[in-house]
């Protein structure tokens, strides 16, 4: 299917990652703030090739 709940969750998981950058950002904690600054594109990477996976419709692409 195009709108999984999975899909929907690694999305949820990729915008909390963001805010909780911003919020440690924001507390003074630089060290885990830009460890985050890694790891939320990664996540992003991460869903998108999941997406395209496990969609149907683009599995041909690959």
């Amino acid at each position: 299917m195009l709108f999984e709940t999975s899909f929907f969750v690694a999305g949820g998981i990729v915008v909390g990652l963001a805010v909780l950058d911003k919020t440690i950002e924001s507390l003074g904690f630089r060290v885990i703030g830009n460890v985050l600054k890694v790891l939320i594109p990664l996540a992003g990477l991460a869903a998108g090739v999941y997406f395209i996976e496990t969609n149907s419709l683009l599995h041909w692409i690959l």
